[in-house]
């Protein structure tokens, strides 16, 4: 069996987080996605701090389709860094765990 990883990546507004999660569903890279309330990020960037609202999502997959997943994102997204990290998941309930990898596409 597959197993579990979780990548998260934030948006710069909620319509492309949706449209980046419908993507990667349509493509059999993602089995869930859960975009989440708006977030108050504060960071540097060119030496400056800045503040901005992000939309992070959420992503389930498998561990041989994460770097997949993220290529796909950082191509999807319009920032030149984008936020993206990864993440493998210790522990999941079976039959979650199997659903996740029935979904995803090899």
């Amino acid at each position: 069996m597959n197993e579990l990883a979780i990548v998260y990546a934030v948006f710069p507004s909620a319509g492309e987080a949706l449209d980046c999660c419908r993507a990667l569903l349509a493509e059999g890279l993602i089995a869930c996605a859960n975009r989440l309330p708006p977030v108050i990020s504060h960071y540097r960037w060119e030496g400056e701090v800045e503040t901005a609202e992000e939309h992070p999502v959420i992503l389930k997959t498998t561990t041989a389709r994460q770097g997949d997943v993220i290529d796909r994102v950082a191509r999807l997204h319009r920032h030149k860094v984008p936020a993206i990290m990864s993440w493998q998941v210790d522990v999941a309930h079976p039959a979650y765990a199997q659903w996740v990898a029935a979904e995803v596409s090899a």
